[in-house]
Parts: structure tokens; C-alpha cells; sequence
């Protein structure tokens, strides 16, 4: 996985080179009210496009928690959990009007996040598969010429599919929507 990064980063760095006017971003986005949690943390990369106020954004999140033990007497139970959410969409900077370093955004964000998990009151995995799209409000804030803050806000449209690995039917579909699912930080560096 970090092979495949670097190469990506060396690529999107020459091809800034070559080219001028496209702009790329690295962040790294946090929700600031779930810090202690691992999967709160993503990996953003944006690229602009030809039209000045458009961005290719593409994210990363990974979460590994596996072989925990519980022990209860002389009961043994593992669990833990496998997820990744990848996401990829558009977004259209909004100047405003006499700050030149302040810009708001919009974006819709399509993702796919998949988790397996096994609980420690059972002997089977769970595959539970998420599909959605997230609205996206934001306010980036440029202090210095390649460092760039940001907080935004998501909206959630989710379709969550789960699979268990048990005798009979266990599976099950879901449909939910929260207007206000995330709120996020974000640090990045521009090249």
C-alpha cells in the first residue's frame, strides 16, 4: 500500500511540473469530535482541473483492529474488524468576494466502504458493504503559499448491505440519510 502512495504522490508531483496551472492537495481530514477513533482519520487528494474552480477529489480511509482477546473466566473470545472506505467526486470552489486566500465549497462525494467483522458473541464474520453519496459544504482557508486548512461538513445517503457467514438467510439491506453526518478537519499540503 505505501508503494502504491509514493508512486501516485511522484506522479501527481512530476505531472504538476509539466504543468503549471493544475494545483494538487494533500490532507489529511479529521473529525474533531471522534478523535481517539481510528477511522475518523482520512487521506484527501484533490487535483484541480482545466476550469479554475473544479477539483478531482479522490479519499482513503483504512481501519485495522484485529485478534483481540476477551477473556471472561476461562472463556476465550476474538474479535476485531477490516474496513476501508474509498471515495471519489467533484468539487466547485465559490470565491468570496474581496478575501482572495478564503474560498467555499461544494462537492458530492460517491463512496464504497466495506467492513468485516467478527464478533466476540459469535463464531461467524459479518461482511457488511456500504454504498452512498455525501453532500459536502466547506471553507478552506490558505495562510501560507502551500499549506491549506478546511472544515466541512457532510451529509450522508447511505445503502448498507450485509452478508453473515451463518446458517440460513442473513442477509439484510438498509436505507438511511443524516443531514448532518460529519463534521471535519483538514490539513493539507499544496504542490
Amino acid at each position: 500500500m505505501r508503494k502504491i502512495f509514493s508512486i501516485l504522490i511522484l506522479i501527481a508531483g512530476a505531472s504538476t511540473h509539466l504543468i503549471a496551472q493544475h494545483v494538487n492537495d494533500i490532507s489529511l481530514v479529521i473529525a474533531p469530535l471522534k478523535l481517539e477513533e481510528q477511522s475518523s482519520y482520512q487521506l484527501l487528494y484533490r487535483r484541480e482541473l482545466k476550469e479554475d474552480d473544479w477539483k478531482l477529489r479522490a479519499g482513503l480511509r483504512l481501519l485495522i483492529d484485529t485478534d483481540k482477546v476477551t477473556r471472561t473466566d476461562t472463556i476465550f473470545s476474538n474479535s476485531g474488524t477490516v474496513q476501508y472506505d474509498l471515495s471519489i467526486d467533484l468539487q466547485r470552489d465559490l470565491k468570496v468576494e474581496g478575501l482572495e486566500l478564503i474560498k467555499c465549497y461544494v462537492a458530492l462525494d460517491g463512496y464504497w466502504n466495506s467492513d468485516l467483522r467478527q464478533s466476540n458473541s459469535s463464531d461467524y464474520y459479518g461482511y457488511f458493504w456500504n454504498l452512498g453519496v455525501r453532500p459536502t459544504f466547506g471553507v478552506s482557508y490558505e495562510p501560507l503559499k502551500n499549506i491549506r486548512l478546511s472544515f466541512e461538513s457532510r451529509a450522508n445517503f447511505n445503502i448498507n448491505l450485509q452478508d453473515y457467514n451463518a446458517k440460513g438467510n442473513n442477509a439484510e439491506k438498509r436505507f438511511t440519510f443524516s443531514p448532518l453526518d460529519h463534521l471535519a478537519l483538514g490539513l493539507g499540503y499544496l504542490f
